[in-house]
């Protein structure tokens, strides 16, 4: 992710918050380093500010979208609540928009549901990972020919992590499916993983993995 953005202690606030929730960050502070640096180098997402130093956010976010021709999403994140605002970025090819003053854990959550929908990520009814079968539709979870019984979190949870089997979730994408901005104090992630896992291997499931400090996975476990 890049993050754009001139003051210091919002970028210091944001690069710390999503790197301890698996994002890969780096900080451009004007507008001018931000365009320099979309033309070396790929990202995933973008945070953008509009009110920048040297060039302003709606010019770095033209000259990205016309000049350079990246695709990657934007969410704009500023203090300008104005409407005429919110459309002339929307215009110039934005992807989300958030004013300021805002939660840092919605914005992780906007960031990887923007990374989501650019990946192209469709959510089938049914999901598979080994001997385990989740169907949404009907929200029914079963191991092999065994039914498993879930609480409503460890449904939810589970819900998000086999949305891509494989993929490691980063801790902001599980708090946000299960908490959205009202997370409680604690670890109360760590708990719910305790409990899901419990349930999946007194199943005959083990193939729900920690990836330490990026976050968890569905994994379809080795055949023996």
């Amino acid at each position: 992710m890049l993050i754009v953005e001139d003051e210091p202690t919002l970028a210091t606030n944001l690069h710390e918050f999503l790197s301890r929730r698996g994002f890969e960050v780096d900080l451009a502070g004007d507008g001018a380093a931000a365009l320099a640096r979309l033309a070396a180098q790929t990202f995933d997402a973008i945070v953008l500010d509009l009110g920048l130093p040297r060039l302003p956010g709606t010019e770095v976010l033209d000259g990205l979208r016309r000049a350079l021709g990246v695709a990657t999403p934007v969410l704009v994140l500023t203090a300008r609540d104005a409407l005429g605002d919110k459309i002339d970025a929307f215009g110039l090819g934005a992807d989300d928009y958030l004013v300021k003053p805002v939660a840092l854990a919605e914005v992780a959550a906007r960031l990887a549901a923007l990374h989501r929908r650019a990946r192209g990520e469709v959510v089938d009814d049914v999901r598979v990972a080994g001997t385990l079968r989740l169907d949404r539709r009907r929200r029914e979870v079963r191991v092999g020919d065994a039914p498993l019984r879930l609480m409503p979190m460890s449904m939810r949870l589970l819900e998000r992590l086999m949305r891509e089997p494989g993929r490691v979730v980063p801790r902001s994408e599980l708090e946000a499916a299960l908490w959205r901005d009202d997370l409680p104090d604690g670890d109360p992630l760590r708990g719910q993983i305790h409990l899901l896992r419990r349930a999946l291997v007194g199943a005959g499931f083990s193939g729900l993995e920690t990836v330490h400090g990026v976050g968890w996975r569905i994994a379809a476990p080795e055949p023996r």
